[in-house]
């Protein structure tokens, strides 16, 4: 299994409007569900991380699908056009974007 896990900051002014954005995009899934499907992963999770300063860290985690690295995944996602995508795209980029994913330090699953 290959995942990945990416951050940026949220600026206080905007903290608010990004919490509505999620809210709004957590009503119909089906959209994010179909993406991640086409570009191949499967599992996600999102995470918003509040900082002293009142400004927020949106972290997001992703595992892929078998036989897909993190290329692929890039190159399909940004290449992706749906209904969904054309709605969230440019609400979600007008937050930013992140610089670089993150670098796997340790990875490790329980085993029985």
């Amino acid at each position: 299994m290959t995942s990945t896990a990416w951050t940026f900051t949220i600026p206080k002014e905007r903290v608010q409007d990004f919490r509505g954005l999620l809210a709004d995009l957590n009503k119909d899934l089906s959209g994010l569900a179909e993406r991640a499907r086409d570009v191949g992963y499967h599992r996600e999770r999102m995470w918003l991380q509040p900082n002293r300063d009142e400004s927020a860290e949106f972290i997001v985690y992703l595992e892929f699908d078998e036989g897909v690295d993190l290329a692929t995944l890039t190159e399909r996602l940004l290449a992706y056009d749906s209904e969904f995508t054309r709605w969230w795209r440019p609400r979600f980029e007008s937050f930013g974007f992140p610089k670089s994913f993150g670098e796997p330090l340790l990875t490790w699953d329980a085993i029985d």
